[in-house]
């Protein structure tokens, strides 16, 4: 591919707000910088370990580390998933340090959401703080609608007096999930704030012969009022020395009201280190023959090196050369875009 004049610096535009991952920017903005719209509503769904939650903190960390001070980061654990990896070695303590959780009791204890119900109430009252925010409810799935707990404790009660139960439930959810994602939708767009929710996958038993076999609870809501929805797919096992120390991650987006293409990338997640961007992008360089490889040395004219992958990314990561690996990223993946056009003549003027 024929290089383009390159500037090395961070080229965020003002509405974009960065994930975490070059590859995943891309994915969703065609630009290696930024890929979440402020103002917006992300449905993560993804596999279990597949890294919705390392996903989720690495946009905090990354939105820290690009400077947006003003941004409360308001944390909605309601699946205690914090409590599986050590947040302050993969993110840092500067990040740490600013997350919230959505509320706190009489003792100033952290409070998540319960119910939907609740979840409604916390972004409520961040909205009328009046100050930026990315809040993540880390999951759906956790969260219950009051109605349905009510029923769930009239069918304990009736089971206890050996009478029979009828019903079913979540149902409550699914509508409430819809009123209230349209109640925020504008709040969250007023604000310039960011709202991922994270979901877990579950089997379409309803799917039939060509219906999708994947599905998430909540109903249609989430879909459309999602700005992206992104799926996590869990691909192969990372292993050193016949033990297991990451996986890769395949984010495949079904929806994008940002671009309106539907695209997919691939990372690296690490158990002691989280999103392994660099080499993420280092072998999407060398796999798109941006970048040459003769045996095991890689030709990085944009750094101005040649070697092995791990020496690669020892260089840029010894020398701070992230950005300048995140242009040649942004740069190769836009003229694979750039290729995909028609080129023909307009219908309309």
């Amino acid at each position: 591919m024929k290089r383009r004049k390159r500037k090395a610096e961070t080229n965020l535009p003002n509405d974009l707000l960065p994930t975490g991952s070059a590859i995943l920017n891309c994915v969703l903005a065609d630009n290696p910088f930024g890929g979440y719209r402020k103002g917006t509503i992300v449905n993560i769904i993804g596999d279990s370990s597949a890294g919705k939650s390392i996903l989720a903190f690495t946009t905090f960390a990354a939105i820290n580390q690009a400077g947006f001070d003003k941004y409360r980061f308001i944390y909605d654990d309601a699946e205690c998933a914090r409590d599986s990896f050590d947040a302050q070695k993969l993110f840092g303590k500067s990040t740490v340090k600013r997350l919230e959780a959505p509320a706190k009791d009489e003792n100033g204890e952290p409070l998540s959401s319960d119910t939907i119900e609740d979840f409604h109430m916390h972004v409520k009252d961040a909205v009328n703080a009046k100050e930026p925010f990315i809040y993540i409810l880390d999951s759906f799935d956790a969260l219950d609608a009051d109605a349905d707990e009510k029923k769930i404790e009239e069918a304990l009660t009736a089971r206890r007096k050996g009478k029979e139960t009828a019903g079913s439930y979540g149902t409550s959810k699914a509508r409430k999930s819809s009123e209230i994602l349209r109640n925020i939708r504008a709040d969250i767009k007023k604000t310039d704030s960011l709202l991922i929710i994270v979901s877990q996958v579950r089997d379409n038993l309803n799917a039939g012969m060509f219906g999708s076999k994947r599905t998430r609870s909540g109903g249609k809501a989430l879909k459309h009022y999602s700005w992206y929805e992104i799926w996590l797919h869990l691909g192969k096992q990372i292993k050193s020395k016949e033990r297991m120390i990451g996986v890769e991650s395949i984010p495949k987006v079904s929806k994008n009201r940002q671009t309106g293409k539907n695209r997919e990338g691939l990372f690296y997640i690490y158990y002691d280190l989280g999103i392994d961007d660099v080499g993420s992008c280092v072998d999407f360089l060398v796999k798109e023959q941006y970048w040459k490889k003769k045996k095991q040395t890689i030709v990085a004219p944009e750094i101005n090196f040649e070697g092995t992958k791990q020496k690669i990314i020892s260089h840029i990561e010894d020398n701070d050369l992230e950005n300048e690996l995140y242009t040649a990223v942004g740069e190769c993946w836009n003229e694979i875009e750039d290729s995909l056009k028609l080129n023909r003549k307009k219908r309309f003027e």
